[in-house]
């Protein structure tokens, strides 16, 4: 099941915008700026394949956005990784 999401990812990926996140973020009432959204896309792009095998590489995150934000983010991805991965 684990290789299927992935391939979905990886397939989608050059699909999502920057209106996804943010949409996604208030969705959740997750409080975030149009800095931070820039950040968040261009980090995802750039870093999803890292993402999807390396934990490490959320804490990459760290100073890039607020740390209100980046604590969300944290727990939201661990969340995520342990339900779909």
């Amino acid at each position: 099941m684990v290789f299927i999401y992935k391939k979905v990812i990886e397939k989608y990926i050059n699909l999502l915008s920057p209106t996804h996140i943010k949409n996604y973020a208030d969705s959740l009432n997750i409080s975030i700026n149009e800095e931070e959204v820039d950040i968040l896309h261009t980090f995802i792009i750039e870093n999803y394949k890292n993402l999807l095998e390396n934990e490490e590489t959320i804490y990459l995150l760290k100073g890039l956005v607020r740390d209100e934000l980046y604590n969300d983010i944290i727990k939201l991805y661990f969340e995520s990784k342990a339900k779909y991965l």
